[in-house]
């Protein structure tokens, strides 16, 4: 699924590597389940703010921000699939 919203193109978003990616994953699991079942909503995000981030937190934020956007297009997805069924 390609994303319908993307971030900027002009920003250099290098590869997360895995060490990160695995602690982000672990630390979104606990706050999924302190959340409880909260449905999913879009990450705002200020694009000034990103350029001025190091790249290993760009990475990561690049990580996190295509994550959650997917969760929410694909929730969004969902309900309008099950409000035409």
């Amino acid at each position: 699924m390609e994303l319908q919203h993307q971030l900027p193109k002009d920003i250099y978003f290098p590869e997360i590597d895995e060490a990160t990616r695995q602690m982000i994953d672990a630390t979104d699991a606990q706050a999924r389940r302190a959340q409880g079942g909260k449905p999913p909503a879009p990450m705002p995000f200020n694009a000034e703010a990103i350029r001025t981030l190091p790249p290993a937190a760009r990475a990561a934020f690049r990580y996190i921000w295509e994550r959650e956007q997917r969760r929410y297009e694909e929730y969004v997805q969902r309900r309008r699939t099950n409000a035409v069924n």
